[in-house]
């Protein structure tokens, strides 16, 4: 009887387990593929799925996923191209928002112990703010004051070869 209601408590605490849908890894893989293999990637691969595409200022386009588990509802992450360098390269862009702060403090430190290096840490009027980067990448980091949510954005940098 005992091992029964143990089995039982293990099943119901693994079912109320919430864990963020994507980790930094991710978002940084996301920032260096095209856009193709990045839908293949969010609806396929992990909880996601697409809800509408846009055009940004710049003329690049950008795709809007949203989570579509109990998990994953309160995320959702935005790909597309970024910058156009002057040698004609495009580079990527990455946004994940989430109104669950404990997801983007589990993205902060997976990114401390990434090879991305902080370098800023501070507090403006609205957001706690953490900046962090490589030679690959940019990560901002925003965490709102008030703990109502924040976004990650996610910059691939220029490099030469």
């Amino acid at each position: 009887m005992k091992k029964l209601l143990v089995v039982m408590a293990l099943c119901l605490g693994g079912l109320s387990a919430h864990t963020q849908s994507i980790s930094m890894s991710d978002l940084t893989n996301l920032a260096t593929i095209n856009l193709t293999d990045g839908n293949n990637f969010l609806t396929s691969g992990k909880p996601f799925r697409q809800e509408y595409t846009e055009q940004s200022p710049n003329g690049f386009i950008l795709h809007h996923y949203i989570g579509i588990t109990a998990a994953s509802k309160p995320e959702t992450v935005i790909i597309g191209d970024g910058v156009k360098t002057k040698s004609d390269k495009v580079l990527h862009t990455v946004i994940y928002k989430s109104t669950n702060t404990k997801y983007l403090l589990t993205l902060i430190g997976e990114a401390q112990t990434a090879e991305l290096k902080k370098n800023f840490q501070g507090v403006d009027q609205y957001n706690n703010i953490y900046i962090f980067d490589n030679f690959l990448y940019s990560v901002h980091v925003f965490i709102r004051t008030d703990n109502s949510g924040g976004f990650v954005k996610v910059e691939q940098k220029d490099f030469v070869e």
